[in-house]
């Protein structure tokens, strides 16, 4: 692909499983994270040729959650097909914030919103580290934000989110 074309938003489809549900047939709290991670580890395969465990292997390096914001705006249901979209809202040095949304696959309504921020490090020696050139250069295109920390905070942007899927008066 050619780097100019890089998507920013990656999108892929989920089906909420049943044994992820708690007894009310809602997707568990806990379960977000990993249909969050799972859809953004296929997702930089798919989109970027970028496969995490195959870069730990061979770089000996590897991201790490070093925090994680979420908010829970509708409640994703058992069986339901859902999207998610990702996309990187900025990076530094070692670090890089993910933000995730859960949508309604029929409506687009937005069921869940996470900021998941990785640190880079060193898998021997368990410690920070920088990215390498080709990291940054391929950040440097993808993030909507691009190079250093977001202003933002997590409960500005869940109201931005929350008012842009508001319907409109009229």
């Amino acid at each position: 692909m050619n780097e100019t074309t890089l998507p920013k938003y990656l999108e892929s489809q989920a089906l909420i499983r049943f044994e992820d549900c708690d007894p009310f047939g809602h997707l568990n709290n806990g379960r977000y994270t990993d249909y969050f991670l799972n859809a953004r580890e296929d997702q930089l395969r798919d989109n970027y040729n970028l496969d995490i465990y195959r870069h730990m292997h061979t770089a000996g390096k590897a991201w790490v959650v070093a925090t994680n914001q979420m908010a829970y705006l509708r409640e994703a249901k058992l069986m339901e097909k859902v999207t998610i979209r990702t996309c990187l809202r900025w990076f530094t040095e070692s670090d890089i914030l993910m933000e995730a949304l859960m949508l309604d696959k029929k409506t687009g309504t937005i069921k869940s919103v996470a900021w998941m921020r990785f640190s880079y490090v060193d898998v021997k020696q368990g410690r920070k580290v920088p990215h390498e050139e080709h990291l940054l250069n391929l950040f440097g295109q993808v993030a909507i934000l691009g190079e250093g920390r977001d202003t933002l905070m997590f409960e500005e942007r869940v109201k931005e989110l929350r008012q842009a899927a508001a319907p409109v008066a009229g």
